[in-house]
């Protein structure tokens, strides 16, 4: 009786010995598949990151093609508060203007560095503009004196882009949208200093630069059309901020046309010496 008693007794030990054992296994198992064996498939290929974005890659791969990119010549007229020999001088005079209320930009060096409150493409406008200017800079220019309107001109530029067939078209389009907004948002001035009716839509305008912006932001050119890709965007960039504060100015915005005004300044610098560099 004992004798089987006590083999009762060890079949029971070794039946739980043998559950337990087993339990330990099967999680033992259960653990390496979920996260052993789950990290080394799912892990990237050497030197590209776990987790976050991923680097932006060029885009490309398709058709090759050139295009040829042309933009218009201007010939513009720049109301001019003043020359200093130093930047710093000529910047802290536009931003004195700009405090005063009228719109002021300096341009690139010639070799002086000179103070713009305005740029047109007619001379009657830019005169008008200098009219309404004069009595809001006492302090800035002498009493007696006259603010001087030039002549600018910026030739037509021509050059071409050879990549990515889908690139290169939407460049070329991007920089189509920009020669004819800067023209149109000229317009909008003149009439808006000569108190004419306004017939530039401004909106459409907006809305195209817009469109061209985010196209230029959704490629990534390779090296040898990048320069042309960035002049572009920024452009692009600089031409919504103007417009938006044109629209402004046509609603009766002070801030607006001192905002939309001075940013022309710059756009115009910019357009006349990146596209240059560009040819």
């Amino acid at each position: 009786m004992r004798r089987t008693r006590m083999s009762k007794s060890r079949t029971l030990s070794g039946l739980v010995t043998f559950l337990i054992l087993a339990i330990v296994f099967v999680g033992s198992g259960y653990l390496i598949g979920k996260y052993l064996l789950a990290s080394l498939l799912n892990r990237p290929p050497e030197g590209q990151p776990v987790s976050g974005d991923q680097p932006k890659q060029p885009t490309g791969g398709g058709e090759t093609a050139t295009v040829q990119i042309s933009t218009t010549p201007l010939t513009l007229y720049r109301v001019q508060i003043g020359a200093f020999s130093t930047r710093e001088r000529a910047e802290n005079t536009a931003q004195m203007a700009i405090d005063k209320g009228v719109p002021a930009g300096v341009m690139s060096p010639d070799p002086l560095h000179k103070v713009y409150c305005g740029v047109t493409s007619s001379k009657e406008a830019a005169q008008k503009l200098a009219e309404e200017a004069l009595p809001k800079l006492s302090g800035i220019v002498a009493e007696g004196d006259n603010l001087y309107v030039a002549t600018m001109d910026i030739n037509a530029c021509d050059f071409s882009l050879t990549g990515d067939k889908t690139v290169v078209e939407q460049i070329e389009k991007a920089f189509s949208t920009i020669d004819n907004a800067v023209a149109s948002l000229i317009g909008f001035w003149d009439q808006y200093y000569l108190k004419q009716q306004i017939s530039v839509d401004l909106s459409s305008m907006k809305s195209d630069i817009s469109a061209a912006k985010s196209s230029l932001e959704q490629i990534s050119p390779a090296s040898g059309i990048q320069a042309a890709h960035e002049v572009a965007l920024a452009l692009a960039t600089e031409l919504e901020s103007a417009i938006s504060a044109a629209i402004q100015a046509q609603g009766g915005d002070s801030d607006g046309a001192v905002q939309g005004m001075t940013s022309v300044i710059k756009i115009i610098d910019t357009f006349a010496n990146d596209l240059a560099a560009l040819q």
